[in-house]
């Protein structure tokens, strides 16, 4: 094999940044910014955007491994493939189909080719039964463009040809830090973590606040948030965490709120300081892990009565997902076996025997009117933790 046969790079097609027109020079920008700085340790000579794909130019195909789970990572990333550089000759596509074959073992293939430049003389489907007979006979595998067991992808443009099989699927969505910024109430339960998950897949910048009840509690779900950040920020690439104490606020409202009502004017607590803290970094938005009648407090009443009490709107990415989906993201984006350590929450520690589920609006704010806890927010504020996150720390 010559040496112009020797180069590996990895060919990366985003996904709805293509759909954004006159924007869409911003979002690539970002894009490739993020790919880099997802696999700046790992060898390759450049980033190269061409004709809407980008390229990851001559790699280390034994790191192949590692870049797949990097760039499996880079939100707005619909696939990446390795891929072997060729002239944009037939022959020498063939002999680079040879070469990256050769030691592979499959029943059935098939041959996916994008022609790009139409200067080269065979047109896509020329070159699918082309290669595709030429491959059976020296093979014995049999063609099947369902199925098969191997996909053979060729990107034909006007100064290269890239010949690969080796393909990852991404998440798709918008580059990390293309859009606003929000604020996710991270708890160290299984809902929130993906709610944060599926707000950094469209680009949000996301924050952290995490309201605990230490020394009422422990400080493992304080502990668990850590570790759920750090495993978020590998979508997100820098994350700040802020933990917040809630414990006098809530021994207040225990005071002088009806017992039923307690969880609700908890979360009612967590968005007014949420808004407040908002304003001092510049957070749009909240997000929650909220799902549909998943608990006492997430029945529609109750969402209405606790939301009342943002000015900001709140975003509820898992409202209608069925819990098994919730759990099979978990798992997926590697959150799952964090957030199934035990640990207190700050509301479920003090939840009533029986809560109140159908919430009437205006009993919350006539109670809520008695309820003066702008001193306690301010303190709460004051007093909050920030701990910093980095995706491969210097």
């Amino acid at each position: 094999m010559s040496q112009k046969l020797s180069k590996f790079s990895i060919l990366i097609h985003y996904s709805e940044i293509g759909l954004k027109k006159n924007n869409r020079h911003y979002f690539e920008k970002i894009f490739i910014k993020n790919i880099s700085h997802h696999i700046r340790d790992l060898k390759h000579t450049r980033i190269r955007l061409l004709s809407a794909r980008v390229f990851v130019e001559n790699v280390n195909p034994k790191d192949w491994n590692t870049f797949k789970i990097r760039l499996k990572n880079v939100m707005g990333l619909s696939s990446a493939i390795l891929m072997f550089e060729s002239k944009s000759e037939y022959i020498s596509i063939q002999n680079a189909a040879d070469f990256i074959l050769e030691k592979e073992k499959f029943n059935s293939f098939r041959v996916t080719t994008r022609r790009h430049a139409k200067s080269f003389k065979k047109t896509s489907i020329d070159v699918n039964v082309e290669l595709g007979a030429y491959l059976q006979k020296k093979t014995k595998a049999k063609v099947q463009l369902f199925g098969s067991d191997l996909n053979l992808i060729i990107e034909i443009l006007k100064d290269k040809s890239y010949i690969g099989f080796k393909k990852i699927i991404g998440y798709g969505g918008l580059p990390s830090g293309s859009q606003e910024k929000a604020i996710s109430l991270l708890s160290s339960g299984i809902d929130s973590p993906v709610s944060s998950f599926e707000i950094i897949k469209r680009g949000v910048n996301l924050s952290f606040l995490h309201f605990h009840s230490y020394p009422a509690t422990s400080k493992q779900s304080i502990e668990n948030v850590k570790e759920l950040v750090d495993v978020l920020t590998n979508y997100q690439l820098k994350s700040n965490l802020y933990c917040v104490s809630l414990l006098d606020i809530q021994e207040k409202i225990m005071k002088e709120i009806p017992e039923k009502f307690w969880v609700i004017f908890f979360r009612r607590a967590m968005l007014k300081i949420t808004n407040l803290f908002a304003k001092k970094i510049n957070s749009v938005a909240i997000i929650t892990g909220d799902n549909i009648g998943q608990v006492a407090s997430q029945t529609l009443s109750n969402i209405r009565a606790i939301s009342e009490a943002s000015e900001l709107p709140i975003i509820r990415p898992l409202a209608a997902l069925n819990k098994v989906d919730i759990v099979n993201r978990a798992k997926e984006v590697g959150t799952y076996d964090i957030s199934i350590k035990p640990y207190q929450d700050c509301c479920s520690y003090f939840v009533p025997i029986h809560p109140e589920t159908k919430a009437k609006l205006d009993e919350v704010i006539r109670l809520d009117k008695k309820l003066d806890l702008k001193e306690e927010y301010s303190i709460a504020i004051e007093n909050l933790e920030n701990y910093k996150f980095k995706f491969l720390k210097e």
